[in-house]
């Protein structure tokens, strides 16, 4: 059995695979993502989550979904914007089991790796708030 997150993230990666003209490389490990050669890769990764008391014996989750955009070449800003822009749609409107609400909340400033500022990993952060049982993580 999965968590109801574990779905999302797998359901993201298929919607963002499956969009019309998707201009990146999905790929499910940071790791991998990091040392792909191709200009643009993204990966989708749980961040914290909060849980408040629902209506008994339900309890609402707030977790975050980050979308890490790995990017190679001199135009490190144009690239990862331009995944952005295909995703933030493919986030917005994605539905899922118990799946109340999906949220932008920000998105953090560039950073660099392998010390030659040609390769940067921007990741822009939703809040996913969904339900389940007070004793359970899936539906």
């Amino acid at each position: 059995m999965k968590t109801l997150v574990q779905l999302y993230v797998e359901g993201l990666h298929a919607a963002l695979r499956s969009a019309a003209g998707f201009p990146a490389l999905v790929e499910p490990s940071p790791v991998r993502a990091h040392t792909h050669v191709q200009a643009q890769v993204i990966t989708v990764q749980v961040g914290a989550e909060r849980v408040s008391d629902g209506a008994t014996p339900r309890v609402t989750r707030m977790r975050e979904i980050h979308l890490l955009v790995h990017t190679a070449g001199e135009d490190g800003l144009g690239l990862a914007e331009q995944v952005f822009l295909a995703a933030h749609p493919v986030l917005m409107r994605f539905t899922g089991p118990g799946l109340v609400q999906v949220e932008e909340l920000r998105t953090d400033e560039p950073r660099y790796v392998n010390g030659d500022l040609l390769r940067q990993a921007i990741t822009k952060r939703y809040l996913f708030t969904y339900q389940t049982a007070d004793d359970s993580l899936s539906a």
